[in-house]
């Protein structure tokens, strides 16, 4: 069996809910308004004969008589008076009634429709000469008969506009109550498909209103999780994407040397022309393994670059720190009659792991000191947004500098047999990836220069 949707079932629940209740009404309305009617006439009656009995107790029997006439005609009864043996009526009521009679009070609900009715008070009055007078007042009931008439003829409309009210307010309070749901609905299923745009535009201060602000807060945290875990896992394909490239590389660069170096074995154990000069060779061999033990020294610092980036960033003077790493380079400074220009100011600072900043101030001061030209100049300075280091050498194109931070990548073989790996700016460049600092490499005048923006 299909269940019936949300807006039929509050439809439903609430027009029968409100059906009962004006039934119940109308219910309650035509069985005990008669009664209740009858009640209030009688309660009132009764009132009236006592503020008669005051008035009579206020003069003689003589004088009553026009009282009695006057209270029958302005309240619209009968009056019976029997004073001395004898008995007076005065009319107050201008139709004929059947006359039913009790002791107090006669009352005939068996039937209006069939025989007016009457309402009997009996009561001694007693007027201001002492004379005793036996009062017999008898009011119309009529006005009870023609209230239920009119209920009865009523009835049917009320019930009827009863039930077209319940129907249309029904309709209106089942949309007022779904609406949010199936804005709800709608919203929740662009959530399910993760649409970025999904989110609740409900303007209500009510429980609805905090319920929908509580889900877009959890639907804006769920995207922000997942974009964070986007961006990671983009991060974990480069950086694996990284080291497939990097250990090509470094097989390639370890392949090369170690061919040269098996072939001057092979040529020295079979004593091959030139080759027989063992004592000359094994240096040559002992010079190229002691290269292959450099560059897997190399190899195996650049793989620790990962570790430097996960240390804890601090604040660094740049003065200090890089004067530091000046020192390890003195004697290549004085080798090649450098000039070397230090003008950073003593409050420039950085937030890095030190380490990280030691390692790439090492690579571009190293690269600084090896590339430039004998008695050339190197100049570190800094000013409030950037630090750069400038070397006198020839200027690198523009084709050189595309590649210029590839691992083991060498702009020439001068450069290459100058000593250089190809690693240091590799290096550098992904120790400020990684610390988020921007930087440029770029030719000058007569030189290059390596700029960090802080």
């Amino acid at each position: 069996m299909k269940k019936m949707k949300l807006f039929p079932k509050t439809f439903l629940y609430t027009f029968f809910m409100l059906l009962f209740i004006t039934t119940s009404m109308h219910l309650m309305i035509y069985f005990f308004y008669p009664k209740v009617y009858l009640s209030r006439m009688q309660d009132q009656l009764e009132k009236k004969m006592e503020t008669l009995q005051q008035e009579i107790k206020r003069n003689t029997a003589a004088e009553a008589g026009q009282i009695f006439s006057d209270f029958a005609k302005q309240n619209n009864v009968n009056v019976t008076v029997e004073c001395a043996g004898s008995e007076v009526t005065y009319m107050g009521m201008d139709f004929q009634i059947s006359l039913y009679t009790d002791a107090d009070m006669v009352f005939d609900v068996s039937n209006l429709e069939n025989a007016e009715s009457i309402i009997v008070k009996n009561k001694t009055m007693e007027a201001d000469d002492g004379i005793e007078i036996q009062v017999e007042v008898m009011a119309s009931a009529m006005p009870v008969k023609e209230a239920v008439d009119m209920i009865t003829f009523l009835l049917p409309f009320t019930f009827g506009a009863a039930i077209l009210f319940s129907i249309v307010f029904s309709y209106l309070y089942s949309r007022r109550i779904t609406r949010p749901i199936f804005h709800m609905l709608n919203v929740t299923n662009d959530m399910k498909n993760l649409k970025p745009e999904a989110a609740f535009h409900v303007q209500d201060e009510d429980e609805v209103g905090l319920l929908a602000e509580q889900i877009n807060q959890v639907y804006e945290q769920l995207l922000a999780t997942i974009r964070s875990l986007d961006e990671e896992k983009e991060h974990m394909l480069a950086v694996e994407k990284s080291k497939t490239v990097f250990l090509r590389s470094a097989s390639h660069e370890l392949k090369t040397p170690l061919s040269g170096l098996r072939i001057l074995l092979e040529n020295m154990q079979y004593n091959i022309g030139k080759y027989r000069d063992r004592d000359k060779y094994l240096a040559e061999a002992v010079a190229k393994v002691d290269e292959l033990s450099g560059m897997v020294r190399d190899i195996l610092d650049t793989s620790k670059v990962q570790d430097l980036q996960e240390e804890e960033k601090q604040k660094l003077y740049a003065d200090g720190e890089i004067g530091a790493v000046l020192q390890e380079y003195t004697m290549q400074i004085a080798d090649k009659k450098l000039e070397v220009s230090d003008s950073i100011p003593e409050d420039c600072m950085l937030f890095m792991s030190r380490n990280a900043f030691q390692k790439v101030w090492s690579n571009l001061i190293g690269n600084a000191v090896q590339y430039t030209e004998q008695g050339g100049q190197i100049t570190i300075a800094a000013d409030t947004d950037k630090i750069w280091i400038e070397n006198s050498c020839t200027p690198l194109t523009e084709e050189q500098l595309a590649y210029i931070y590839e691992p083991f990548y060498r702009v020439d073989d001068t450069r290459a047999a100058s000593g250089g790996n190809g690693l240091g700016l590799y290096v550098v460049r992904e120790l400020l990836k990684k610390e988020g600092f921007r930087y440029v490499f770029e030719p000058v005048e007569d030189g290059m220069r390596f700029t960090i923006f802080l």
